[in-house]
């Protein structure tokens, strides 16, 4: 779905190949100099409503409003406003035109090609999550009229980021001038991926754009959420270790039977299993507890990491309050990671005092809600920015019910 000048389109891109051949690489896109008068940046529901409503009035069909905001929702990359550089005020930002597209997941792009993604409609389970890498972006749509149409290869650029370095970009143009504007930027007729084959779909392959392979260190420590019987069989190891073994805690009260109403997160350091954490849910807050270092890696700042993973995982989850109990002999180490005091009650339990700290934490732009996309809502803990074993499944289709009568 297109709208633009292509006069000014095909003239840039002509002015600066050599030779006359259309440049592939979208990093050569943007020595367009006319390129520079225009400007690309993301609006809120209000400026995207605005904008798509203008592009109404050239391009019959548009899908509506309420699904164009929703897959904004899921990954705010999709949808970019385009204006001339002197008309751009940053207080008040205001698009002339747009660019949208779909960063699809491995069967959304599949989909894509075989003709059975509805692009009018798509489904959230095949777009990929803003901080996942797509398998395909698909240019969903264009409204870009006279100057601001040289905003278009700058979009393009947002995709030569490492997170998108590499992955092909695919069109479906519905009219000549639609067809006729990709050509100087690269792309051409029919699109393969997977094995599958499109004649119907102009494709911008960007495989040799992929860097080589850089050998990157190993951090040779991990925190990771529980997910195993032998994960659960180290945290227990090493609580018993730290708790029962150096603080003489009784057993009953180090295993207070709340291990299997929580998340546990286990450290390894080179393999070995040295550190640990719970983390119960309340409806207002969660709670970071059962944190345990063995004493031969202590100094390290293992613990440190620990709670940096506690931390994320609950704002991911949408938690904003995190709330602990602290061991005064403690309380610099989290006061140091943002905690603070929370009045002046102190209790006693297990042979040791403790007071009361408390974290308030900002949103995650990728906490999950009721809203995402429910093959989200249902991966591993911790997982959810990659498409889960139950996703794989999609692929075997309905089973008929067996007659239990």
């Amino acid at each position: 779905m297109t709208a633009l000048d292509l006069g000014l389109i095909r003239k840039t891109a002509r002015g600066t190949s050599h030779g006359g051949a259309a440049p592939h690489s979208l990093d050569r896109m943007t020595d367009l100099q006319i390129a520079r008068r225009t400007v690309i940046f993301t609006v809120d529901a209000a400026g995207i409503t605005s904008l798509v409503d203008a592009a109404r009035q050239d391009i019959p069909g548009l899908t509506t409003n309420e699904i164009i905001l929703s897959v904004v929702n899921h990954n705010p990359d999709t949808f970019w406003a385009i204006a001339r550089r002197d008309r751009f005020n940053i207080a008040a930002p205001r698009g002339e035109g747009f660019l949208a597209v779909l960063p699809l997941n491995h069967e959304g792009t599949r989909r894509l090609i075989d003709g059975s993604l509805d692009t009018k409609k798509p489904e959230l389970r095949c777009i990929a999550r803003q901080c996942e890498r797509p398998a395909g972006i698909y240019v969903w749509c264009i409204h870009a009229k006279g100057s601001i149409a040289a905003g278009i290869p700058l979009v393009l650029q947002k995709f030569s980021t490492p997170l998108y370095q590499g992955v092909s970009i695919y069109s479906r143009p519905v009219t000549k001038e639609g067809l006729r504007v990709l050509e100087p930027l690269g792309f051409s007729p029919g699109a393969h991926y997977d094995g599958l084959f499109a004649p119907h779909l102009q494709m911008l392959d960007r495989s040799d754009d992929l860097p080589p392979l850089k050998a990157v260190p190993r951090d040779p420590v991990t925190v990771e959420v529980v997910r195993s019987m032998e994960g659960m069989a180290q945290v227990i190891a090493v609580r018993g270790a730290v708790y029962m073994g150096e603080q003489r805690c009784p057993f009953e009260e180090e295993f207070d039977g709340n291990d299997f109403s929580a998340t546990h997160l286990v450290c390894h350091k080179d393999g070995e299993p040295v550190g640990c954490l719970r983390i119960r849910y309340f409806a207002g807050f969660a709670k970071l507890e059962r944190l345990a270092v063995r004493d031969e890696f202590r100094g390290e700042g293992l613990a440190k990491r620990i709670v940096g993973a506690a931390i994320e995982l609950c704002r991911k989850k949408g938690y904003g309050v995190l709330y602990a109990h602290a061991q005064k002999r403690y309380l610099p180490f989290w006061e140091a990671r943002g905690f603070a005091l929370m009045g002046n009650r102190e209790f006693v339990f297990s042979d040791f005092d403790y007071v009361e700290v408390k974290l308030e934490i900002g949103g995650h732009p990728q906490s999950i809600t009721l809203h995402d996309d429910p093959y989200v809502i249902i991966r591993p803990e911790g997982r959810w920015d990659a498409p889960g074993v139950l996703e794989k499944s999609v692929s075997r289709g309905v089973r008929p019910a067996a007659d239990l009568r």
